[in-house]
């Protein structure tokens, strides 16, 4: 199920994004300021965010530069009663996937949500290198020295959320909320089971534990 995060402190507007995600399928987290925002940015693994520009405690765009340093690319669509051409520019430039002025149109917005996480889901590098590992995540291949990783759903869906964030620690959360997206009836210590068949596959090596956070999938 597709996870979106609302920031928006407007309670008639996060109520209408809210009803209208629950009704096409999509999960939604829905916080009124920047600090929720960033408390719960890097303990999920959201599709795409939704970012109102006035917020209670400082200006919505400082997301932009937070997800920046983090290397977070979870794409995120600008809210906002005020788009002059000028403002648009800079906060693309500034990291923002889109743009949508409010009174947003429902069938408009979830067009654009669609698209976003479509961009997101074709990695801008056809294979990706990881010390013997080739790595084609549109195709959901790997291979290991030249030889073929058999990966189920559920093991590539553990092994995306690492790869997409290789480098950084991964939350446990973020790998529980991969896993529940494959199926609801998931075991308590599911996530680590996953983590011991991948590290077989792949090599041992090449996943670290954080232990009391979570775990990181080397960066090269």
């Amino acid at each position: 199920m597709p996870r979106i995060l609302l920031i928006e402190d407007d309670v008639a507007q996060g109520n209408g994004i809210q009803a209208l995600s629950k009704a096409r399928g999509f999960a939604i987290d829905w916080v009124k300021t920047l600090t929720d925002a960033e408390h719960l940015l890097p303990a999920h693994n959201y599709d795409v965010v939704l970012l109102d520009l006035v917020l209670p405690d400082g200006r919505g765009e400082s997301i932009l530069r937070i997800m920046s340093k983090r290397s977070d690319s979870t794409p995120v669509i600008i809210l906002t009663a005020h788009g002059g051409k000028k403002e648009i520019t800079r906060l693309i430039e500034a990291g923002a996937h889109d743009f949508l002025t409010k009174p947003w149109d429902g069938d408009e917005l979830f067009a654009r949500i669609h698209a976003a996480i479509r961009s997101r889901s074709v990695s801008p590098l056809p294979e990706i290198y990881i010390r013997g590992l080739v790595i084609r995540p549109a195709e959901q291949l790997v291979e290991r020295d030249g030889k073929p990783v058999s990966l189920t759903q559920r093991e590539w869906a553990v092994f995306e959320c690492l790869l997409n964030r290789r480098g950084h620690t991964v939350r446990r959360v973020m790998i529980e909320d991969a896993l529940y997206e494959q199926g609801s009836e998931i075991e308590s210590n599911a996530m680590e089971v996953y983590i011991s068949r991948i590290r077989r596959k792949i090599g041992r090596h090449l996943i670290e534990t954080d232990r009391g956070f979570g775990y990181r999938l080397v960066a090269e």
